[in-house]
């Protein structure tokens, strides 16, 4: 059987919300949820003032469902650079490079992240789910050692944290792939890789995460 048409009254509501999530996304990204009020919303959405109410009880609500998207996207967006790769050190610095390229790609989306997460660098957040995985899979076998699990962590959030804001001013593709490698070696060793190994896994990660730059080679 055909679905039947959505009623025009919630295709509308559908339009209103998409409206103000994108202005959200706009505005937040440039300046802090406090700098941004709501009269800037829906004037950047072209909504009612009335209809913004209608979707969110006020701008923190707001905000709260524009970071749950950021959260999905983050964990999607990991499991994306790191599909098929079994290598918990790999895995890392995968991750740590891609977003890097996402700085370089998309930097209003990569600063609403960052307006949006003050507290990234909490280990225990849903958002790190994935790198404490990887960290514990790499304390387990072995691979990395000399550090406690939330160290770990630590030292992937702060340095992919470091990669980001340093791409956001302005670095080029050549330079934010040589300085993703670099940081990745750095990681890699300070979880305890031998050298050899924690270079060759940075390399390989960012010769796999700016392969389709060509302005990266």
């Amino acid at each position: 059987m055909t679905p039947l048409p959505a009623p025009r009254m919630d295709r509308r509501r559908v339009r209103t919300r998409a409206a103000l999530l994108r202005a959200g996304q706009a505005l937040f990204a440039d300046r802090s949820v406090d700098g941004v009020s709501i009269d800037d919303i829906v004037a950047a959405a072209d909504v009612a003032k009335g209809s913004f109410y209608n979707h969110f009880p006020d701008k923190e609500a707001l905000a709260q469902a524009l970071a749950d998207e950021v959260r999905k996207g983050v964990e999607a967006f990991v499991a994306e650079v790191t599909d098929g790769v079994a290598d918990p050190a790999e895995r890392i610095a995968r991750s740590l490079c891609g977003f890097a390229r996402l700085a370089l790609e998309n930097p209003p989306g990569v600063r609403l992240q960052n307006r949006l997460f003050h507290g990234a660098a909490i280990p225990d957040l849903p958002m790190n789910r994935g790198v404490r995985a990887d960290i514990r899979a790499g304390l387990d076998a072995g691979q990395f050692v000399g550090v406690s699990l939330e160290a770990g962590v630590l030292m992937a959030v702060g340095l992919v944290q470091i990669a980001v804001a340093r791409v956001l001013n302005h670095d080029t593709p050549a330079e934010a792939a040589a300085l993703s490698r670099d940081l990745a070696f750095g990681l890699l060793r300070g979880l305890g890789l031998d050298a050899a190994s924690a270079r060759a896994t940075a390399a390989k990660a960012a010769a796999a995460i700016f392969a389709g730059h060509p302005s990266a080679a």
